[in-house]
Order: C-alpha cells, then structure tokens, then sequence
C-alpha cells in the first residue's frame, strides 16, 4: 500500500541509514515507530535532511511518519504581504494534513505521543469557488456505506480567511437535506482569520452515524475563501 506521509522498513541489527520518501515542513514534524511503539528522539538522528540513522533490532519494524500540527505555521492579517514563502507554508501545511489523515493518523496529542488507528476514516469535502470567493449556501454530500461515530472535524482554506460550515445527515431515502437535519447545534464548524482548524470537542454535535446516511457539508458563511476543504474523521464502528 502506497503511503504519502510515511515509510516502513526492517531492522538488520546494525545501525541503517534509512530514507524519507515524503517531504516535511520542519525537522520536528518526523517521528519514528519500532514495532509500533513511538520512539524518543533521541533513539534516532539525522544524517541529512531525506535521511535518518537508527540502530533496530534484526526484523523489527521501523515506521518513519510524519505529523505536521493543525495550529496555523503561517497568520495573515490584513496589513501584510502575501510573499511566496508564507503562501506555500500555507498551502503546504493543508495538503499534508489532509495526507496524513488519509494514511490513517491524526494531529500530535502531546509533544510525543501520536494516535493512529486503521478503524478511522477521513471524510473529505472539497468546495471552490473556481477562482472566487465561495457562494454561502454552496453543499458538499457523501453517502457513506458504513457506522461510526464522527470524532473530529477540520477547515483548510486558500487563501487565508474566515468560514462556517454546517454539517447535515439524513438517510439516503430522504435526501436533499435542510437546515433541520444539522448535526453541529450551536456550534457549527467554524474558522475566524487563519487557514486551518480542527474542533475536537464536538459540543452539541450529534455525531452517530448510521450505514447509508448522507452527510453533507454547507457553506453558512464565508469571508476571503476561494477554496475550501473539510474534514470530517469518523471511527467505524
């Protein structure tokens, strides 16, 4: 299985200088497992800055990962100016997020532990406004074929700027939705002035899932967006 966000190999005993096969924003965001346990860092090392030194255990696993944060790396204000390499970090920062939860592993709990699990599905809404700012009332829907229960939801938008969605579920027999089948109560999925977010917490969200709902994710508002992607992570059941 090709991953996007991290690299297995299998230890000789001996000390091995093993590659990264996926780009990273800073050091910090690499991280090693053997044989599932997440290491300290100073188990490992760098040799250069696509290559790590570790000394494993002859056939033991050794995953190499990476975990960038969801706290914005990047904030634009109004006052500043949109250069090349804070644009990028941006744009970088969303897309590996949305590899990273696509490879089945989720934010940095703490500065070193890391929760991964394969039962867990991201859910992914993309909505562009096709070169302009997105319309409110634009809807994203996926039916999904199986249960769960939703466990966090994300916002990463380009370029920098404020958006609220409101998720909808309803059964697949009932579709098109409307505002009386939100699952978010009174505290929609919102994002003030950045480019990511991520709600956890869920307060008042109604977050089961039943096999063959139609989730859908509906613009309410929106300032400066042009483009808008939404994850929704859900646990299978």
């Amino acid at each position: 299985m090709p991953y996007r966000s991290k690299v297995f190999y299998t230890g000789n005993g001996e000390s091995q200088n093993l590659s990264l096969t996926f780009p990273y924003l800073d050091p910090t965001h690499i991280h090693v497992r053997l044989d599932d346990i997440l290491q300290e860092d100073d188990t490992w090392s760098y040799v250069t800055t696509e290559t790590i030194a570790v000394t494993v255990a002859n056939n033991a696993t050794i995953e190499i990962f990476r975990s960038t944060p969801y706290e914005p790396l990047v904030t634009f204000t109004n006052a500043s100016l949109l250069n090349q390499d804070d644009q990028n970090t941006a744009a970088l920062q969303a897309i590996y997020l949305i590899e990273e939860l696509l490879d089945g592993q989720t934010e940095l709990i703490s500065d070193i532990e890391i929760i991964s699990t394969q039962q867990s599905t991201a859910l992914t809404f993309v909505i562009d406004g096709g070169g302009g700012e997105i319309t409110p009332g634009e809807e994203v829907s996926l039916l999904l074929p199986f249960a769960g229960t939703i466990l966090r939801a994300y916002i990463l938008v380009q370029p920098s700027g404020s958006l609220v969605v409101d998720l909808r579920k309803l059964p697949v027999g009932d579709f098109p939705p409307s505002v009386a089948n939100s699952i978010t109560g009174a505290t929609p999925l919102t994002l003030s002035s950045g480019v990511t977010v991520v709600d956890s917490s869920l307060s008042d969200w109604d977050t089961s899932i039943a096999i063959n709902d139609v989730l859908t994710a509906n613009i309410i508002s929106v300032t400066d967006v042009e483009r808008a992607t939404v994850v929704v992570v859900v646990e299978r059941a």
